[in-house]
C-alpha cells in the first residue's frame, strides 16, 4: 500500500509541473462539469413535465368528436360525432374498469359582478371531473359534490384571473357572479401551481345540469373524459373503447377522425421513454468529453516518465521492483484525474445551484421549476473518474517499469 511519502512525491511531482497538470486535468474537469450540469438540467426538465401529467389522475382518457373521414355503411363521410349522457351510462355499464366519468361541455361568454365584467370559458363539468383533472381550489373553497349535480346549483369554481378581475383584491368565495341572465355563487377559487393551471385562470366551472338548463339546451357534447381503476389496461381499454364508440356512433374503427382519444398513461411512458433515451445521449457526450480528457492526462503520464527516465532507472538500480514503479505512475494519474474530476463536480454543482437561484425569479409556470443533483450519479462519475486514471496512466507506468538502468544513465548521459 503507498505511504505518506509517496503521496509527498506525487505532490512535488505536480507542484513542479503545476501549469502542464492543470492543462492536463482541465478536460477532465470539463467532462465532468458538462456531465452533472446537463444531467442535472435534464432530471429538472424530467421532473417538471411529469408533474404536469399529475395535474391528471394517472390513469385518465380524454375522447374528443370529431368527423367521419371514411364512408360507413349507407352513411357519408363528414359526419359530426357528439355524445350525450346516455353514452356515458352505457359506457358506465359495459366497462366496470370505469371508476369515473364525466362530459365537458365549454363556451365562451360575458361574466358579471357588480360594475366589472369579462369575458371567460364557461364549463359544464359533472363532480367527477375534478377528480380526473385533479382540479384543487385555495384554502376555504370546495370542489363541487353530488348534492351540486343532483339539484342543479347555481355554484361556480372560478379562475384566479376571472376573481381578480371580477372582485379585484376582496375575497370571491360566496359572491355572485352573473353568468346568462343567473347569478351563481362562487365556492372555489382554482389554485395555480403548474402549467396547466395557468390554462384555468380564465375559466369558470358550473354543474353539468345547470349548464344545460341555463345555458345550453342542447344535449350532446363533443368532450368527455373518464378514470380507470389503478389495475385495468389502460391501452387495451383504449381500443376496446374505439370499437365499442364506432358500433354505438355507426363509424369505421379504423376512422382516426372520427374521434380523438388521448390516453395519459400512455404519454407518460413515451416521455419516460424520451428522457431514458436522452440520459443515455447526455451520457454519452460526457463519457466523450471524459475520453479527450483521459487522452491529455495519458500523454502528459508519458513526458514525465520520459523526464524521470534517469530517476526511474536508479530506483531499480537499487532494488525498487517495477511493480512499485508501475503503483507510483498509477497512483499519479490517479490522484490528478480525481482531483481535476472533483473540481468539475464542485463547480458542476455550483452552477446547478445558481441555475436554481435564479428560477426563483422566474414565473412559476415555467416548464423547468429547478434543477436536480444526483447523488448516485456523483457515485457513478467518481468510480468512472478512478478507473479514467488508471487507464490514463496504464501505458505509461508500464513503460516506466520496464526502463534498464543501464539505459536510463545512458540516456541522462545524452541530455
Amino acid at each position: 500500500m503507498p505511504g505518506i511519502e509517496t503521496f509527498l512525491e506525487i505532490y512535488h511531482s505536480i507542484k513542479a509541473n503545476k501549469i502542464r497538470t492543470v492543462l492536463s486535468g482541465f478536460g477532465i474537469s470539463w467532462g465532468i462539469l458538462i456531465l452533472v450540469v446537463l444531467l442535472g438540467t435534464g432530471q429538472g426538465f424530467q421532473n417538471s413535465v411529469m408533474d404536469l401529467f399529475s395535474a391528471f389522475a394517472q390513469k385518465s382518457v380524454y375522447v374528443y368528436g370529431g368527423s367521419t373521414s371514411m364512408k360507413y355503411e349507407n352513411i357519408k363521410e363528414g359526419k359530426e360525432i357528439r355524445f350525450d349522457k346516455k353514452d356515458l351510462h352505457y359506457l358506465q355499464n359495459r366497462y366496470p374498469e370505469i371508476a369515473t366519468i364525466s362530459p365537458e361541455i365549454s363556451s365562451s361568454m360575458q361574466v358579471q359582478s357588480g360594475t366589472k365584467t369579462g369575458t371567460f370559458k364557461i364549463t359544464g363539468v359533472e363532480a367527477d371531473y375534478m377528480q380526473i383533472r385533479i382540479l384543487q381550489v385555495k384554502t376555504g373553497g370546495r370542489l363541487f359534490n353530488r348534492a351540486d349535480i343532483n339539484e342543479e346549483r347555481n355554484v361556480a369554481i372560478i379562475g384566479e384571473n376571472v376573481a381578480t378581475i371580477l372582485f379585484g383584491n376582496t375575497e370571491a368565495l360566496g359572491k355572485d357572479i352573473h353568468v346568462a341572465g343567473l347569478f351563481y355563487k362562487v365556492v372555489g377559487v382554482l389554485k395555480n401551481e403548474d402549467l396547466f393551471g395557468s390554462y384555468e385562470i380564465n375559466s369558470v366551472y358550473i354543474p353539468f345540469p345547470s349548464y344545460l338548463r341555463n345555458i345550453s339546451n342542447h344535449p350532446e357534447f363533443n368532450t368527455f373524459c373518464l378514470c380507470l381503476a389503478p389495475e385495468s389496461d389502460s391501452k387495451r381499454f383504449e381500443e376496446n373503447l374505439r370499437n365499442c364508440m364506432a358500433h354505438q356512433l355507426h363509424f369505421s374503427s379504423g376512422d382516426k377522425q372520427a374521434v380523438y382519444i388521448t390516453n395519459f398513461e400512455t404519454q407518460t411512458s413515451s416521455f419516460e421513454s424520451l428522457f431514458k433515451g436522452l440520459r443515455q445521449i447526455i451520457w454519452a457526450f460526457g463519457i466523450c468529453f471524459l475520453i479527450s480528457g483521459v487522452v491529455g492526462i495519458s500523454n502528459i503520464m508519458f513526458v514525465i516518465v520520459k523526464e524521470r527516465t534517469n530517476e526511474i532507472g536508479i530506483r531499480l538500480a537499487v532494488g525498487a521492483t517495477p511493480r512499485s514503479i508501475i503503483h507510483l505512475v498509477l497512483l499519479e494519474s490517479v490522484v490528478i484525474t480525481t482531483v481535476a474530476g472533483l473540481a468539475g463536480i464542485i463547480t458542476g454543482r455550483g452552477i446547478l445551484m445558481f441555475i436554481n437561484w435564479l428560477l426563483t425569479f422566474s414565473e412559476k409556470n415555467m416548464l423547468l421549476k429547478q434543477t436536480s443533483f444526483d447523488y448516485r450519479t456523483t457515485l457513478g462519475a467518481m468510480v468512472i473518474l478512478v478507473l479514467a486514471g488508471i487507464i490514463a496512466g496504464a501505458f505509461p507506468a508500464i513503460k516506466a517499469s520496464t526502463i534498464q538502468p543501464i539505459d536510463a544513465i545512458r540516456y541522462e548521459n545524452r541530455g
